[in-house]
């Protein structure tokens, strides 16, 4: 910003002195051309880098969006193989504290292949949206638990399988799920939606 400023300050100057004390044509042309140019050229950068701003943040909010619902579908789908082994009728957002009972987990091979996928796609997607730097922190950390707590569940069902340790990793990812939705404004994204 500085040079810019020192340019346009330069142009004035150079104009002023153009003005006041050169008499011979050529040499004030000479001058003014110079001054014109001293305050152009600034202000074109200028006008280049606000609209490369506006277009950055534009692309930047759009990405953000998408990542966002990218993210609640992954979660949405996880959230499904969740409520297949804790054995739940549904599990709606925002969700009410759960106390699941660990005697009525269902270890289906198929549930936990299907988790393990998910689970997968989820990290790639945290992943691509660290390197580009879409996500909040907030967000980004949120998500890491939510991996960290599903990958805690699979390595418990495939190493220790202690139903009680499964069911207190099940209701943390539950709530880190729910503090996902809480944080980026599900509910009235979901209402906008609606709306439109």
């Amino acid at each position: 910003m500085i040079p810019y400023i020192l340019s346009i300050v330069g142009g004035i100057i150079v104009f002023d002195i153009s003005q006041n004390y050169m008499h011979a044509a050529g040499w004030k042309d000479l001058m003014d051309n110079i001054a014109a140019s001293l305050l152009a050229i600034p202000l074109v950068f200028l006008f280049y880098d606000y609209s490369n701003y506006l277009i950055t943040r534009r692309v930047h909010k759009h990405m953000h969006n998408n990542i966002i619902n990218s993210v609640d579908s992954y979660l949405f789908k996880i959230l499904t193989q969740i409520k297949n082994i804790a054995n739940l009728p549904r599990i709606e957002v925002p969700m009410q504290d759960l106390n699941l009972n660990y005697k009525k987990l269902n270890f289906n091979i198929r549930y936990l292949h299907t988790l393990r996928k998910q689970l997968h796609e989820l990290e790639d997607l945290l992943y691509k949206s660290d390197k580009i730097e879409v996500l909040d922190p907030q967000h980004t950390q949120i998500l890491s638990f939510i991996t960290q707590e599903l990958n805690q569940i699979l390595n418990e069902c495939k190493y220790h399988n202690s139903p009680r340790e499964i069911a207190r990793y099940l209701e943390t990812t539950l709530s880190m799920i729910d503090d996902w939705f809480y944080a980026t404004g599900y509910t009235s994204r979901t209402k906008q939606k609606n709306k439109e």
